[in-house]
């Protein structure tokens, strides 16, 4: 009789173990899906512009629009030859407020470019750029952090300008050694045929 029991005591904690896992396992499952652990999506609200600006290159014209003041902020392009749209708008993302917006052909292949710049003041920051064709557009990689000696003393703080056919950077100078003053400095940059910008000479102001 004894013998008898045993198999039917092992079936039933066998069934309240397999059960108290099943609990667990939910339990898990539905913390990891838990909304409250999803971070909320940023809401665009179109109505409120807070940039609106077009520039024209040749036959090309772009129309840029900014929303909202919340980070990420939202770029709304729009890009035509003559009356006709040459693709749909396209949206990105960029971070600080857009102050300036330039478009040039700075490799002359006649496809132009489009620059977008923002007050973003961090390092290598507050410059998106791109290359637009007849079926869509490519974008510009950023030129980094100066090289060599016109890297010296650099912190951030860009500024750009087109200026005929090269960009023009400007930011101020941070000493590091007794050899190094304040000023400001001026680097400019060509646009290769890969769309690649390539920096030029260099230029401190006092």
């Amino acid at each position: 009789m004894r013998t008898s029991s045993l198999p039917r005591l092992l079936l039933v904690t066998g069934v309240i173990a397999a059960s108290l896992s099943a609990c667990d396992s939910t339990r898990q499952v539905a913390s990891e899906s838990s909304a409250s652990s999803v971070p909320a999506g940023p809401t665009i609200d179109e109505s409120d512009v807070t940039f609106n600006r077009e520039v024209t290159q040749g036959d090309y014209r772009f129309a840029v629009k900014t929303f909202g003041t919340q980070e990420p902020r939202f770029v709304s392009i729009r890009s035509y030859r003559g009356s006709s749209q040459i693709m749909d708008p396209m949206r990105v993302e960029v971070t600080g407020a857009v102050t300036n917006i330039a478009s040039g052909d700075l490799n002359g292949n006649g496809k132009p470019e489009l620059f977008i710049m923002t007050d973003n003041k961090k390092a290598n920051g507050g410059l998106y750029a791109y290359e637009f064709g007849e079926r869509g557009y490519t974008p510009i990689s950023f030129p980094g952090t100066p090289g060599g000696q016109a890297g010296m003393g650099y912190t951030g703080q860009d500024m750009y300008t087109i200026s005929g056919n090269k960009l023009v950077r400007t930011f101020p100078v941070t000493p590091i050694d007794s050899t190094m003053r304040a000023g400001n400095r001026t680097v400019e940059y060509t646009l290769d045929a890969t769309g690649r910008l390539m920096m030029g000479q260099s230029m401190d102001a006092r």
